[in-house]
């Protein structure tokens, strides 16, 4: 029988192929839902129009990867339309490392960008802000961390930073790097015009830590364990989603009951990052109560995870091929009461967020983003569903268990604040639901299947729908026990851009709100560190 989903994979990639016949050099089907069309350099801002005129998916990614046998970076421009990935790859030499941009097609890859110059030395001309994105001011021209070249060990030299420009005549107002409205460190400045912000900008960068180099000098386990601490609250995503692409690349598919262990775990994940996410946009709404009792919950949903894989943050429970731990009848009974009261709450969670008054003084109307504004943006996750954008990976390309255990998508089309914490709370319920019918039809067999040391060349990308939205992991093998390239795209730079360009207009008073609204991970994005060696 002919698989549908790949009916679904040909028909969406013939037609991408299609649109863009005049202008492809190569063109390529490294794996089943993916198609690689090489291009020129000056044809790819019209190529990247074409998509876009033409609806075809929606910019996830750009993956830079350094080619030093033939003195040449690449550059992978990642549209995803459901379940298919069409991705233009446009090479320039060292010599001359130069591309046009885009945003004058996409606004929000300026912030993909801005990270493929600082990190690989290519520059991007006519790029509305060129400045870094994630190295910092005393960082030297000239040395590109994530080309093969730059050796971690060495000492990099620190060289007097650059002024940042003429402010003259723009009153403006820098939030962070360290802010009680932040949680993490990052940078924001907005520009305002009395209380009006008329501009906004960010800086990230602040929580670096070179995993993204690190993980090609580690073997595939060791790199699994290093990527599981891209985030603490979103750990198990990272996980899944690299073990999902290096079991593509082995050919290897983790046992039924292994891929339900994991579904489960990403269910227990996301109640706990919603709920995690609930108490502090309440906290910066002025609404301690909430934060207070919505924390108290938590501690319900951790305990769960603890009991099921003895740790409450990073759960550790994915393995290459399959997972570490099984679920008994004991655990079985404790999670399914640990569901039936956090389905309680969430209920009144649900009431409190959209009935209250003074809640809703903070919430409704501010921060609107329509559906046109978000699928221009690219946002993701409960960001892009609160706007009425139907994006979720596990209902357009579901992975693992969720063909088997599938959940339903929430939408509100409102836009506003309101509308995103109705979503994430309407997301709880409806995970406990979906992980009732996982705990009572939970598959027999084995736990993990046998995955080769060394895994066969090739590529791969792996997209998991994180409690934040979309993650995106593109994998590369040399056929070697180590990583050639791994590439994270997190869902939380998608969704900076949706902050910058709702931000114009409004109150500042509202800036710390607008910024909760998105759930922002900024350890997410920060994933390289300097050192300082006396």
């Amino acid at each position: 029988m002919t698989n549908p989903e790949l009916i679904s994979f040909d028909s969406l990639l013939e037609n991408g192929r299609s649109l863009l016949e005049s202008q492809i050099i190569e063109a390529q089907t490294p794996e089943p839902g993916r198609l690689d069309l090489v291009i020129g350099p000056s044809d790819l801002p019209q190529a990247v129009q074409t998509l876009v005129d033409n609806h075809w998916g929606y910019l996830a990614a750009i993956t830079g990867l350094d080619r030093p046998e033939s003195s040449e970076v690449e550059a992978l421009y990642h549209f995803c339309s459901g379940p298919a990935v069409l991705t233009l790859r446009v090479r320039v030499p060292y010599a001359e490392p130069a591309l046009p941009t885009i945003c004058g097609v996409i606004p929000s890859a300026t912030l993909y960008e801005r990270e493929f110059m600082e990190m690989f030395g290519v520059q991007v001309t006519g790029t509305p802000d060129p400045q870094r994105l994630f190295l910092p001011d005393d960082w030297p021209e000239g040395v590109y961390p994530l080309r093969k070249s730059f050796n971690p060990q060495e000492k990099v030299p620190q060289v007097k930073p650059k002024a940042n420009g003429d402010n003259a005549g723009r009153y403006i107002v820098p939030i962070g790097p360290q802010h009680p409205a932040l949680k993490e460190p990052g940078h924001f400045e907005f520009t305002v015009n009395g209380e009006i912000v008329t501009g906004a900008s960010v800086r990230l960068g602040y929580v670096h830590r070179g995993i993204e180099k690190a993980c090609e000098e580690r073997t595939w386990t060791q790199a699994m364990y290093l990527l599981e601490r891209v985030c603490g609250i979103c750990s198990n995503s990272h996980a899944y989603a690299y073990v999902l692409g290096v079991e593509k690349l082995a050919q290897v598919e983790a046992p039924e009951r292994a891929q339900a262990i994991r579904e489960l775990v990403a269910g227990l994940e996301r109640i706990h990052s919603h709920l995690l996410w609930l108490g502090v946009a309440a906290h910066e709404a002025g609404f301690d109560t909430l934060f207070m009792y919505s924390w108290r919950d938590r501690e319900t949903v951790m305990d769960l995870l603890e009991r099921l894989t003895g740790n409450r943050v990073n759960y550790s429970a994915n393995l290459i091929g399959g997972v570490k731990f099984d679920v008994d009848d004991e655990q079985r009974r404790t999670i399914l009461a640990g569901l039936d009261y956090l389905e309680e709450r969430c209920r009144h969670y649900l009431d409190v967020v959209s009935t209250d008054a003074a809640f809703l003084q903070r919430t409704r109307g501010v921060g609107t983003m329509t559906r046109e504004q978000a699928e221009l943006l690219g946002v993701v996750g409960p960001t892009a569903r609160a706007s009425g954008v139907d994006r979720d990976i596990r209902v357009e390309a579901p992975y693992g268990s969720y063909r088997r255990f599938p959940v339903s998508i929430v939408i509100e089309h409102a836009g506003d604040l309101e509308a995103k914490f109705v979503v994430r709370v309407k997301e709880m319920l409806v995970s406990i639901s979906t992980l009732r019918a996982l705990l009572d039809n939970l598959p027999p067999g084995e736990l993990v299947a046998r995955v080769p040391r060394r895994i066969p060349a090739g590529e791969t990308i792996s997209r998991v729908e994180a409690p934040r939205g979309e993650l995106f992991y593109f994998i590369k093998s040399s056929g070697g026990d180590k990583p050639e390239r791994v590439k994270v795209r997190t869902p939380s730079i998608c969704n900076f851009g949706s902050v910058i360009h709702t931000a114009v207009g409004h109150q500042f008073a509202d800036m710390p709100m607008l910024l909760a609204g998105i759930d922002p991970c900024f350890s997410c994005n920060d994933r390289m560190i300097v050192v300082r060696k006396k």
